[in-house]
């Protein structure tokens, strides 16, 4: 994984907290925008401006508490931004050609395959829902927080991208 670098412009407070942030949460935040937006070039961009924008913000406000929820749901709206622009209203899977380098060929890795490609069908709501909650981790709560949705909204939205997935996986020969 690249790193993303920062410009010291003398904030060494906000600087301290923006590389503590990059240090805990970079890796992550990086494959979780990868999977929105299926390019890993942008998705760093996109990571990176959600960094810078961390930075300028504890520059303006030294006391204020950034959290990984706020660097979700930053770059959950900046790729959502950029999905827009492109007039792409879905997440998007891996390229075909990209999902098969380096894989073994059997029934775990086609079954791999096929999921990136469901995964790729699903509405942004429910995938982001998906990602952060069966993916990486977090409870509903803490998905919530990230997506500025209930915890409710969350379960449902996880609940419909299930019952998705189970249908189209079961579509696959």
């Amino acid at each position: 994984m690249e790193q993303v670098y920062l410009v010291a412009t003398g904030a060494s407070q906000a600087q301290g907290r923006v590389e503590s942030l990059v240090r805990e949460n970079q890796t992550k935040l990086a494959r979780y925008v990868r999977r929105m937006i299926g390019d890993p070039d942008i998705a760093l961009d996109i990571v990176q401006d959600v960094f810078l924008a961390a930075y300028r913000t504890l520059q303006r406000e030294p006391e204020r508490p950034l959290t990984a929820g706020w660097l979700y749901r930053s770059a959950t709206n900046a790729a959502i931004s950029h999905l827009r622009k492109k007039n792409v209203l879905r997440w998007t899977g891996l390229d075909r050609d990209v999902e098969m380098r380096g894989l073994r060929i059997d029934e775990r890795s086609a079954a791999s395959i096929d999921l990136q490609v469901a995964m790729g069908r699903l509405p942004g709501d429910q995938a982001a829902a998906v990602l952060l909650t069966l993916y990486a981790g977090y409870s509903s709560t803490e998905a919530a927080a990230m997506l500025g949705s209930s915890a409710q909204a969350v379960r449902q939205r996880v609940c419909r991208a299930v019952r998705t997935l189970r249908g189209v996986m079961a579509e696959r020969p």
